[in-house]
């Protein structure tokens, strides 16, 4: 006898990508998740961060916004850097640091002082291992490592140690 089955249990997503490309694209546009939640007719922060572990995709085009807006942090450094004076010379310094240390966490590979690096194989694929099988150095090791070694080999061949020496 099969169960009936059953509805899913809670609301449905209201997930699209006409939103997706909505959140996607006011990021670019410069604001941070945060303020895009907030406006009227997008999903909480929340549904968000869910969705993004639902569809891969969604999660690639965020990441992809987030280093936009260390692009945009980078650029304010340098619109600032250039209108600085004297007198705004303190003010000016406070907000370089603070968009220096946003653009190297939205950014890190492009901004970051700290440089990560990444093993990669052929075509930027994953690293190809050899497997091979382990080398003894007979001549570096003791009398005794040795007739242990010859005692092991013979065993495993089916020898005994008066047939060859």
């Amino acid at each position: 006898m099969t169960k009936p089955t059953r509805r899913p249990v809670g609301r449905p997503s209201k997930y699209s990508e006409a939103l997706a490309d909505r959140i996607v694209e006011a990021m670019i546009d410069g604001a941070d998740l945060f303020a895009v939640c907030q406006q009227p007719g997008l999903p909480d922060r929340r549904t968000v961060y869910r969705w993004a572990a639902e569809h891969p995709e969604f999660a690639s085009r965020l990441e992809h916004a987030r280093e936009a807006l260390g692009d945009l942090a980078a650029y304010q450094i340098g619109q600032i850097a250039a209108n600085c004076t004297a007198e705004t010379a303190a003010a000016d310094r406070v907000k370089l640091a603070a968009l220096q240390w946003r653009a190297s966490r939205l950014a890190p590979r492009k901004y970051s002082e700290r440089r990560v690096n990444e093993l990669v194989g052929a075509g930027g694929g994953p690293v190809a291992v050899e497997a091979r099988p382990p080398t003894i150095n007979v001549m570096a090791l003791t009398p005794e490592e040795r007739a242990i070694l010859k005692k092991g080999l013979l065993r495993i061949t089916g020898q005994q140690s008066g047939d060859r020496e």
